[in-house]
């Protein structure tokens, strides 16, 4: 008689350190089978193409302790391939704690493989699985309104590189953008001239700049999706006074008396184009600035707009255009698209000197009008650095933390700049930037949209969580129903959420006083849970650099439970 454990009941505690003669016995224990990727659930049919890094389920082996597990570029898994890899799985599924960038070969960009360490040695490894990362679908255009184009999102993507392909007589650019939309500040930014204004041509793809920074081998840090389409978007001429119309995201828009919950930060279409002529002060360019408040006097101001010339605005994460400081500057802004940089000489109604939010650091402990600036490229059409220069996204505070909707909101309204110039009309002839009326007094004159603000939570579940792992009787199994139990180490998973850049979970023996056992950060979308015999509760929420201030987390999902089992042992004859 010996004891042994039962089919498949794996502690951590009993991995035992194996000699090199124990390696040497690795052909006659079997390979594991059965070695597939997954989403959310280990359930799901196998297939080779994620948007986004999967996780890995496969046939438990008989008496193993644990698990080595290893990602590789190539079918052969040289050392030079090999990208990731980990000898301390105790149960046959694991969590890629990475967000791989989309990467597709032929026929595969990656390959897993898997094999068991057990008392008696290590099996051989298992037969390769080969998979790419791609991109599920590229940007499309949506309906748009005068001076701004709007592409639907994209899944997995943390941002967007939006490349003008023709601004005005064939000037190019490229900016950066968390939300899914643009504004069109470069072609109305001192061009009153229908040839710039009228029709804007660009095109947009998805950026992962949450890809993880340190990867084995030398995998890139920062992946792009393919560009979509050339879209056309073509702007009528307006007139009259400028007033708010609308505050669009991915999924919602908010109008005069109809406010709306946005899971994106908006962007802001405006209705009308006046011309400024205050006293002796006038001015042939039109701009303006976006200002957002917590309460309807727009007294407490929570994000300051970059000038545009357009009438729309949406925030950039490049920064805001590189505004003339002299009336030579000036003039030449006229033939010319401004590259991104930083405002000079911007002054509120109240002759208080302003900062744009686009160039505040993401802390928000900017305080003057000469902020950070960010890289672009700007150029005429068949100029090489036009298409090919790439563009540095700054880490700003440009997305709006969450409003407390629906009772809480924000109040949006736009005021006319005005170009000054100052001096003694020599070329050294400053340009200074005057708002004409202050925010509070154009919310209380009626000029004012609300919306609300409120980023999905993650969703880990639905009624049933997305774990996968080891059942009490030595089976992989997923999660079924609201009381799921396993043994061992289960891989829990979620869906991503728009615009998070990692996420972070946490575990406690209780739901409604919440005290946290431990916490994991990942830039993954699954995690294997470390938790110890008994009942459970976990919770996920996504990590946003670009939210301002010094908290930069979203909502956590719905609570879910799990069970761990304590181990079963058997005592069989031989």
């Amino acid at each position: 008689m010996r004891t042994r454990l039962a089919a498949l009941t794996l502690v951590a505690a009993a991995a035992t350190l194996l000699t090199s003669s124990a390696f040497a016995r690795t052909e006659s224990l079997h390979a594991p089978t059965g070695l597939k990727p997954f989403l959310l659930r280990a359930s799901e049919p196998a297939v080779h193409e994620f948007p986004r890094t999967p996780s890995f389920s496969w046939a438990p082996v008989r008496g193993a302790g644990r698990y080595e597990f290893q990602l590789a570029k190539n079918v052969t898994f040289t050392e030079s391939s090999v990208f990731w890899s980990t000898r301390t799985v105790f149960g046959p599924a694991v969590a890629i704690p990475l967000s791989l960038p989309w990467m597709t070969g032929t026929p595969y960009a990656a390959y897993a493989r898997v094999r068991a360490i057990t008392s008696r040695g290590v099996s051989r490894w298992s037969a390769p699985y080969g998979f790419n990362l791609r991109w599920s679908d590229v940007p499309k255009q949506l309906q748009g309104y005068p001076g701004l184009t709007r592409w639907s999102t994209v899944e997995g993507a943390t941002g967007y590189e939006v490349w003008f392909t023709k601004i005005g007589s064939g000037w190019q650019k490229r900016v950066t953008t968390r939300t899914n939309a643009v504004d069109h500040r470069e072609a109305y930014a001192f061009h009153e001239d229908p040839s710039w204004t009228s029709e804007v041509r660009l095109r947009v793809r998805a950026v992962r700049s949450d890809v993880t920074t340190v990867h084995l081998n030398g995998l890139p840090a920062v992946s792009y999706g393919p560009w979509s389409d050339e879209f056309v978007s073509r702007n009528p001429t307006l007139s009259g006074p400028i007033k708010p119309l609308v505050a669009v995201s991915n999924g919602a828009t908010s109008k005069v008396g109809d406010a709306r919950e946005h899971e994106l930060t908006p962007a802001f279409a405006m209705t009308g184009r006046e011309a400024l002529n205050v006293g002796l002060l006038s001015s042939p360019f039109s701009l303006y600035r976006v200002y957002i408040a917590t309460d309807s006097d727009c007294v407490n101001v929570v994000f300051k707009g970059a000038i545009t010339g357009a009438p729309a605005y949406a925030p950039r994460t490049s920064g805001p255009l590189d505004l003339p400081v002299t009336a030579e500057k000036l003039a030449i802004a006229s033939g010319t698209v401004l590259k991104d940089g930083k405002e000079t000489e911007t002054y509120t109604a109240g002759v208080v000197p302003v900062s744009t939010t686009e160039q505040e650091p993401a802390d928000g402990s900017a305080t003057s009008s000469s902020g950070g600036s960010a890289g672009s490229s700007a150029a005429k059409a068949g100029t090489a650095t036009s298409t090919t220069s790439s563009v540095t996204a700054a880490r700003m505070g440009v997305d709006l933390p969450e409003s407390g909707w629906p009772n809480g909101r924000f109040y949006w309204t736009v005021v006319p700049v005005l170009a000054v110039l100052t001096g003694d009309g020599t070329a050294a002839t400053k340009v200074e930037y005057h708002e004409l009326v202050a925010a509070q007094d154009k919310c209380q004159s009626g000029d004012v949209i609300q919306f609300g603000k409120d980023s999905s939570p993650v969703l880990a579940g639905q009624g049933t969580p997305y774990a996968s792992g080891l059942s009490p009787n030595g089976r992989l199994v997923a999660a079924r129903g609201e009381r799921s139990t396993f043994y061992g180490h289960p891989v829990v998973a979620w869906t991503p959420v728009q615009g998070a850049a990692g996420y972070e979970v946490q575990w406690s023996r209780t739901r409604q006083q919440w005290r946290a056992a431990g916490t994991i950060e990942t830039d993954g979308t699954a995690v294997v849970l470390p938790v110890s015999p008994g009942e459970w509760w976990y919770r996920v929420r996504a990590k946003n650099p670009f939210l301002p201030g010094v908290v930069k987390r979203m909502a956590w999902s719905t609570p879910h439970r799990i069970t761990v089992a304590k181990p079963r042992f058997a005592v069989v004859s031989r």
